[in-house]
């Protein structure tokens, strides 16, 4: 019998009426089909309602299909996450150990991996993303054989402060240096300074540096400014220093364009100084005079500055006021895009400025406004529909996107609007079966994920000419189809 489109994987796994040969041989093609395998186990993977005892099959899979893709930066249901850390290959193990979505108890059964590098990137990965370990293993790492053990243990949160002030005589300078800080120095024995300041190695003695270090405030006057050999320091001085009025005026004559940004930029310097600079050659200063919270709505709209597409920093003025609604509904209200853009970073905006930033005639300022929690529905599939950004596809998983009433782009020219319709949450099992023959993999891919999807059509889709890993992934595939599966494929119980 030939078999086309989805009849291959309906024969085989008994949603389509056929004899018992046509059946085995349908079995016994797409056990010959390798290809296949490795989609279904894939989606199988990260398949949220897949019980444990397919988990633990597909995590034996040696090597597991695409290991990065699936294990290094996805949320991954529990069962997933334990049947992962008992994969045979260290090296997919690895791979989960640097996932920042797993929970404590996992980091900590990968930290005492029998691989030193799991152990290392299980560590690594819970310094970086703050995770506490248990205090007894966090105890144990402190100590460990493995001098980098013991320098990734400096960070841990959770670590004793005895355990961490007496790695400061850890035998591994590296680790003695890691323990070395404006925490630790003050609260080390006396002796035990002492001996760090005199330390032979230069990364303890640059520790120490640091630890020990007395901030200098920036200079305020212009003799303070010109002795200055610090460069950085001199442009921190332009921009945030509470400036006398000789230094103010001598930043904003200053040859270096960056130090006159700084000074348009710098609140201490006095309004009628800053003005000065409206018509300064260089754009960037004519933009910083423009952003400053003392000038006027008019005096801002008669500089000649220029606003650059794309996100721009908050102005520190604009973020003190974000929880002040009369002076966000004033902000909002600028003729300066850039302000406007900032107030879209506000949470809690009234619903009177929201309607107003949605409708602003400056595109960036409705993109922004699309990150912001109470973004309408409407802007959201405006943008969903028009933004060629990365990340536009974030913006269906918004919480105000979906929508009863997206149904009525199921059939629009637009395949983004199409894959939108699968969001409404009234959308009929029909409408997705449709919507799985689209003409767009994106489209296909996500009705074919849909739970909504008759099963029929899904295991249809389980076939090579189908979206076999995301059919693989809908959560509605009986526990026992997921099992078959796996026998076709090889997997051992």
């Amino acid at each position: 019998m030939a078999y086309g489109g989805d009849q291959l994987t309906q024969v085989a796994f008994g949603v389509s009426e056929a004899t018992e040969a046509d059946r085995s041989e349908a079995l016994r093609l797409l056990g010959a089909d390798t290809a296949l395998h490795e989609h279904w186990i894939a989606g199988l993977a990260m398949n949220s309602a897949a019980p444990d005892g397919v988990l633990r099959r597909v995590f034996t899979v040696d090597p597991l299909p695409d290991a990065r893709h699936l294990l290094a930066y996805r949320k991954l249901s529990p069962g997933a996450v334990r049947a992962a850390a008992a994969h045979p290959d260290p090296w997919v193990r690895r791979i989960l150990a640097e996932n920042p979505h797993l929970p404590p108890a996992a980091l900590a059964v990968l930290a005492e991996d029998t691989d030193p590098r799991v152990r290392r990137i299980a560590v690594m990965t819970a310094c970086e993303y703050e995770v506490a370990l248990p205090a007894e293993l966090t105890l144990r790492l402190a100590t460990d054989p493995d001098a980098r053990m013991r320098w990734w243990a400096t960070g841990l949160a959770g670590l004793p402060d005895g355990t961490a002030l007496a790695l400061a005589e850890d035998p591994d300078p590296l680790v003695r240096a890691a323990s070395i800080g404006s925490w630790s120095w003050p609260r080390l024995r006396p002796e035990v300074r002492a001996a760090a300041e005199a330390d032979p190695d230069p990364h303890v003695r640059k520790a120490v540096a640091r630890a020990a270090h007395v901030a200098v405030p920036l200079p305020t006057t212009v003799e303070g400014f010109l002795s200055e050999t610090d460069e950085r320091r001199r442009r921190d001085a332009a921009f945030t220093a509470p400036v006398d009025a000789a230094l103010a005026a001598f930043l904003v004559t200053h040859e270096d364009s960056s130090l006159r940004h700084g000074a348009a930029h710098n609140p201490q310097v006095p309004k009628a100084l800053a003005l000065t600079l409206t018509a300064d050659p260089e754009p960037s200063v004519r933009l910083a005079v423009s952003l400053r919270p003392d000038l006027t709505e008019k005096q801002r709209a008669a500089i000649d500055y220029s606003v650059p597409p794309g996100r721009q920093p908050v102005p520190a003025w604009v973020r003190e006021r974000f929880g002040d609604q009369n002076a966000l509904r004033e902000i909002a209200a600028s003729s300066h895009a850039v302000l406007r853009r900032a107030v879209t970073c506000a949470p809690a905006l009234p619903a009177d400025v929201v309607e107003r930033l949605a409708a602003d005639d400056d595109y960036y300022v409705r993109l922004m406004l699309c990150e912001n929690e109470d973004a309408p529905h409407e802007l959201l599939v405006e943008m969903f529909a028009d933004w060629n950004g990365l990340s536009w596809g974030a913006l269906a998983f918004h919480r105000n996107f979906p929508r009863p009433g997206l149904a009525r782009f199921a059939e629009n020219p637009n395949y983004r609007l199409r894959y939108a319709a699968m969001f409404d949450p009234q959308a009929e099992p029909d409408l997705v079966e449709r919507l799985s023959h689209d003409t767009a993999d994106l489209v296909r891919r996500h009705a074919a994920a849909d739970p909504r999807l008759p099963l029929s059509r899904l295991v249809g889709l389980l076939g090579a000419d189908g979206t076999p890993r995301a059919a693989a992934g809908n959560p509605t595939l009986p526990a026992a189809l997921m099992h078959q599966m796996l026998d076709v494929a090889g997997v051992g119980h």
